[in-house]
């Protein structure tokens, strides 16, 4: 999935680390939000 810049991004929901619990995109919806993809450590390539 492409995301362009200044268009809003699509809503999800992944689990929150360390913990059991799901975060939602949307709740952070009206409050300036950073998102971050990482690729899994110790992965290859």
């Amino acid at each position: 999935m492409d995301i362009k810049e200044g268009v809003a991004a699509p809503d999800f929901s992944l689990a929150a680390h360390n913990t059991d619990q799901k975060v939602s995109l949307s709740s952070f919806k009206g409050r300036p939000t950073v998102v971050a993809f990482m690729p899994f450590a110790f992965t290859p390539g």
